[in-house]
């Protein structure tokens, strides 16, 4: 009996010993510090999330960025997000760390975006590193075909037209009467 006892702790212990302190489901689990983050990430912005696409495989996120501190010029992005984990709310401004993807922005599962409000130490840590923004180009003023005033005048040409062809027409018949 003392020995099924012993047996059974010892068993115990062993396997106790085996076992990892911490699991994790994902390998990416632990935050990178964010001088490695900054390092790892092609692109860091904060931006404010103005819509979000459901497509088949992923979310579409249209972002305005608001500030850059590596990777980005553009006012917008179209950013591509997983459809199941990602977290992004439209009208919230985030923390990104994004990769370049077959040409296209993705915010990958395990980056370490945050809301912008709880990024004070991340920010604090990228001031320095801000870049300028493309400045926001406002197209001249277009010319915009008005249809109405087309068709308008169109019609007011042909009457105008036909009231000539008219008044040619009464004088010739006339001129040919004498």
């Amino acid at each position: 009996m003392k020995k099924r006892i012993i047996t059974a702790w010892l068993c115990f212990f062993v396997l106790v010993g085996l076992f990892p302190t911490n699991t994790y489901a994902l390998s990416c689990a632990q935050p990178l510090a964010v001088d490695q983050a900054y390092d790892r990430y092609d692109a860091v912005v904060v931006a404010t999330v103005d819509e979000i696409i459901r497509r088949k495989q992923h979310n579409e996120l249209q972002l305005t960025i608001l500030n850059s501190f590596k990777g980005v010029e553009e006012r917008k992005l179209t950013v591509a997000e997983d459809l199941t984990w990602g977290t992004s709310q439209k009208g919230e401004q985030y923390l990104y760390y994004l990769m370049k993807k077959d040409g296209s922005w993705e915010n990958p599962l395990c980056s370490p975006m945050q809301k912008a409000v709880n990024s004070y130490t991340s920010l604090s840590y990228l001031k320095d590193k801000e870049i300028t923004l493309k400045q926001k180009v406002v197209p001249a003023e277009t010319n915009k075909t008005n249809w109405a005033v087309i068709a308008i005048s169109i019609v007011l040409l042909g009457a105008a037209g036909a009231g000539i062809g008219y008044s040619v027409y009464v004088v010739r018949s006339r001129r040919n009467k004498d």
